[in-house]
């Protein structure tokens, strides 16, 4: 499969993906409100047909719905829990004013198509990178997709991303040369993506992690 961005919504475009024929799904859900029940019960209901066997579904999770979206989880057949990274908030902090928290980390939900399978290359379950909201106002860092995906991931693999945003997900996974797939259903997100990923660079420099001896 060509690497490629489309505009239009992740259910209707999983829903026409071949069986067993994505490696990896790196995704951040929209989760304000009550929209993160849908966000990541769609991936629950696509990742365990269209994953490959032992694919990896990576997911953002914010900790206040935490439970109930592990919980989306348990009850999906075909996935089973991996593991849990901790993504470390630099520089301004977000207070969770309902349980009066200042927010320092998220969590980062790894999940595997059985059978259950060690990665051949250790990786770190702390990442943390530079605050990054220079194209969305909910964008995530890309050290944290470069250092995943680098131990997630064999050459040639194809890496999904269902809610692509302004697609750091997918440049990340075409700096490590991969082939990726993303949906984006807001067409300016899609616009600020498709020109990120049309930028050809220079050099890269793939994070391994803090404190991990190679």
């Amino acid at each position: 499969m060509n690497s490629t961005l489309i505009l239009g919504d992740c259910d209707t475009g999983m829903a026409t993906l071949p069986d067993d024929s994505v490696n990896l799904i790196f995704t951040d859900p929209p989760y304000l409100g009550k929209t993160y029940e849908q966000a990541y019960s769609t991936l629950a209901r696509h990742a365990p047909r269209i994953l490959k066997s032992s694919g990896f579904l990576v997911m953002y999770c914010p900790q206040f719905y935490l439970n109930r979206i592990m919980h989306i989880f348990e009850d999906a057949p075909g996935l089973s829990y991996f593991w849990t990274v901790a993504q470390l908030n630099s520089g301004a902090k977000t207070v969770v004013w309902a349980r009066k928290v200042i927010c320092g980390w998220k969590p980062i939900l790894i999940y595997q198509k059985p059978p259950i399978t060690p990665v051949e290359t250790i990786f770190l379950d702390v990442v943390s990178g530079a605050r990054a909201k220079q194209f969305h106002q909910w964008e995530q860092s890309i050290q944290e997709p470069l250092h995943l995906l680098s131990r997630l991931t064999q050459p040639g693999d194809l890496v999904l991303d269902p809610y692509a945003g302004s697609g750091t997900s997918l440049l990340a996974a075409k700096l490590l040369n991969l082939s990726y797939l993303g949906y984006e259903i807001d067409p300016l997100a899609y616009e600020t993506a498709r020109a990120r990923l049309q930028q050809e660079p220079l050099t890269i420099s793939t994070p391994r992690g803090q404190g991990v001896a190679e």
